[in-house]
């Protein structure tokens, strides 16, 4: 049986992520395994040079920051209390949350070496356009890239999403 000790969970708040993330808790639970919630803001990085640079003192990147990290933490918890309203218990499950700048891939893969991750589950919005026909989606590149397991998750089957 396959088992995995750090489970990165990528999270844009989309239900398809959402699902990601309820399968993710429930393996974690499962497993004895450790949680890495992670949120990529594509402009983040840009936008904390230009504030560095521009207004060394304020707090608007750190607000949003923090902002995002208390939503991870928020979605986490709403899937523990889902899953004691569907019967099932979970143990104690360690979370990080990490909220970032960049491509969202390229920070994933970067945080399985830094982190010596096992699996990333993941949710799929699938192919969009004629980039996604040629070059399949962001969770298919990943599969291709990633050097550790990577689980997909489609939101079909997860009772408070649409089917």
């Amino acid at each position: 049986m396959f088992t995995a000790s750090k489970i990165l969970v990528p999270v844009d708040f989309s239900d398809t992520s959402r699902a990601a993330l309820s399968f993710a808790v429930q393996w974690a639970s499962d497993q004895n395994a450790e949680l890495v919630l992670l949120h990529v803001e594509a402009g983040l990085d840009k936008e904390i040079q230009n504030r560095i640079e521009q207004a060394p003192d304020e707090s608007v990147v750190e607000d949003a920051i923090n902002f995002d990290e208390h939503a991870l933490m928020e979605a986490y918890e709403l899937e523990r209390v889902r899953c004691a309203e569907a019967g099932k218990v979970l143990g104690d499950i360690p979370v990080q949350v990490r909220v970032t700048g960049g491509s969202w891939i390229e920070v994933a893969l970067q945080m399985v070496d830094e982190l010596q991750l096992d699996l990333i589950v993941t949710a799929t919005h699938g192919r969009k356009g004629l980039r996604g026909l040629l070059w399949g989606s962001v969770s298919e590149q990943l599969v291709n890239k990633a050097p550790c397991s990577v689980f997909i998750v489609k939101p079909r089957g997860f009772p408070y999403l649409r089917d």
